[in-house]
């Protein structure tokens, strides 16, 4: 029975680098009595995806693996995105916030039914930023906001 050698990520490493310097594949094979397939198999790793390639074995960490999702892209990237977005909604509500509150001040009124008025808008196109998201950014209380709209359906 054959013992799988394990090589450490330097060591192959090495290999290749003594490969790309010049040095011949079945001579370096020989001299460290490794089979030149594995051999050309590091090179191939290394040249399809540079020497970060040549990883450690054994199953990859989640946070290494930055795998495709389902449709292609890197999961570092597609949780970017999704975080981008999310952003945007509350950048969205901010804006219409502030914007309510200027106009209440011009008029004198009251500045929290403003910003809950502004959350109502929001929530109804359903938007992915959930009723409860906006008041904690607003910063006004979740049961103010539903005695708000109690109060408006039996207006």
């Amino acid at each position: 029975m054959q013992v799988m050698r394990v090589y450490s990520r330097e060591f192959r490493l090495d290999v290749v680098r003594r490969i790309l310097e010049g040095e011949k594949v079945p001579a370096l094979s020989q001299e460290l009595g490794i089979h030149r397939k594995l051999l050309y198999a590091w090179m191939h790793q290394v040249n399809e995806g540079g020497e970060s390639n040549l990883r450690e074995r054994g199953r990859p960490r989640k946070s290494d693996t930055g795998g495709p999702t389902a449709d292609g892209t890197p999961l570092q990237i597609a949780e970017l995105e999704k975080k981008l977005a999310y952003q945007g909604l509350v950048i969205e509500f901010f804006a219409h916030s502030l914007r309510r509150v200027e106009e209440l001040m011009r008029n004198k009124r009251d500045l929290r039914a403003g910003i809950f008025q502004t959350i109502e808008m929001i929530a109804g196109r359903q938007s992915g930023l959930s009723a409860e998201a906006m008041c904690k950014l607003a910063r006004v209380p979740r049961s103010g906001y539903y005695r708000y709209l109690r109060a408006r359906g039996s207006e």
